[in-house]
């Protein structure tokens, strides 16, 4: 099969979940015999537009390097470019694929599906966060609140212009204040302005991801906040992700010899990702004199402020370790080190490689009682989950750990089969050869 993968980044210059999950579709496929190359965007920052072609791994990887806020309709352009169309356009015209897959869908929309279509390529999607119907991607609001999602169109209008400083803090200080407001300002035409606007976005990506072949999905949690809102999901399947595992053994777990139980969390240092809960939690074990340590593995550098007051607040507490950032390779001599993985977010996730890499490597996990965590950790079984922040509850189970004795070998008793690469892509090769 000849197969386009479509994402709104690529490794190495761009790493996330999103961008992680289609390199290593991307490297499955062409060790099987697949021809694949690779869609990308490159940056939103650069004047103009172009598209530079490059080889990596043996695969054409064509990279759009354009400023998404340059021309009359910034917003519109972040979800619906013409250039984005045409610069796919023109690489469908040069050479025959069998599919075009899109990850995430992120930056490219509509112009992604429609295009392809019209040049009789089927589509498979494969969600990753909520993007075709929340702007924001997470359905976190501008003051950090979770939302339930997007009810009215009015209701998305307000969080996107709280994102603007001048609405946010008083947002933040005073909500109810702010509630007041909008039910009054949502007429002036300011609001009514972002309102249309809104209202178009969630017309032509409903459109779009509705006119794909198929949807995957990685978690079942993801499928039913789709149809929740709406969604055609009659043709969106399950398929949860697999690991990349060691090309030989993985790292054996290091033993302590003080019987420290080690927490260890993995991941963005964001306040959407709930870090300043498990600080907080660890700190009161610490406090109430619990042997156990924090192990804290992810960049510095994206939220400073909320890092600094992180590290401000740990810093009396040497059992509290900051590691700094890891490559995907080096993540299983990390977990290594690790007797319990701890996913404290604060939105819904999807379905969270790490929790995965976790059991892979037999910890159990600690995560919020929320979206697609909660659908992997089985209370009692392969961990425990608690209350969206709630450091008390989050304390309480910590110190389970602690406290009851085997607990933690019963959780490790309990930790499910975790998918290889191998069983996710022969899954999807299967899809791929009925739709073609």
């Amino acid at each position: 099969m000849r197969i386009l993968i479509a994402v709104h980044g690529y490794p190495p210059t761009h790493s996330a979940g999103a961008e992680r999950q289609a390199e290593r579709t991307a490297l499955w496929l062409a060790r099987n015999g697949h021809e694949v190359e690779i869609f990308t965007v490159e940056t939103v920052s650069q004047p103009g537009f172009e598209m530079k072609t490059t080889t990596q791994d043996g695969m054409a990887v064509h990279r759009l390097y354009y400023d998404v806020k340059e021309g009359s309709d910034p917003f519109r352009k972040g979800y619906d470019n013409p250039q984005v169309g045409t610069a796919l356009q023109q690489i469908l015209a040069e050479r025959h694929f069998d599919l075009l897959h899109l990850v995430s869908g992120y930056l490219f929309g509509g112009q992604v599906v429609h295009t392809a279509q019209a040049a009789g390529v089927p589509v498979v999607i494969t969600l990753t966060e909520y993007w075709f119907m929340c702007t924001r991607l997470n359905l976190i609001q501008p003051t950090g609140a979770l939302c339930s999602g997007p009810e009215t169109d009015e209701k998305c209008m307000r969080c996107l212009m709280e994102d603007k400083r001048r609405f946010r803090l008083p947002a933040q200080a005073s909500p109810h204040l702010m509630d007041a407001f909008w039910n009054m300002a949502q007429h002036l035409p300011f609001a009514n302005d972002m309102t249309h606007a809104v209202a178009e976005r969630r017309h032509i990506l409903r459109q779009a991801i509705d006119a794909a072949d198929l949807v995957v999905s990685p978690s079942r949690y993801l499928i039913d906040k789709f149809t929740e809102f709406g969604f055609d999901t009659a043709r969106y399947i399950f398929i949860r992700q697999g690991l990349i595992t060691p090309a030989g053994d993985k790292p054996i777990r290091q033993k302590t010899e003080d019987k420290i139980l080690r927490f260890g969390y993995i991941g963005q240092i964001k306040y959407h990702k709930g870090v300043d809960l498990i600080i907080d939690a660890v700190i009161r074990l610490l406090q109430a004199g619990h042997n156990v340590s924090l192990d804290l593995w992810g960049s510095e550098t994206e939220a400073p402020d909320y890092v600094a007051m992180l590290k401000a607040r740990s810093a009396p507490y040497p059992n509290i370790h900051w590691n700094g950032r890891y490559t995907g390779s080096k993540v299983w001599d990390v977990l290594a080190g690790v007797d319990v993985l701890l996913c404290p977010s604060r939105w819904y996730e999807n379905s969270p490689t790490v929790i995965l890499e976790a059991y892979e490597m037999g910890l159990p996990v600690v995560a919020t009682r929320l979206g697609g965590m909660a659908e992997l950790v089985e209370h009692e079984k392969s961990g425990l989950v608690f209350t969206l922040n709630d450091v008390q509850d989050l304390y309480q189970q910590l110190a389970r750990m602690v406290t009851e004795p085997g607990l933690v070998d019963k959780l490790r008793a309990g930790i499910p089969h975790v998918k290889t690469i191998e069983e996710e892509m022969q899954e999807l090769s299967a899809v791929y050869t009925d739709l073609i």
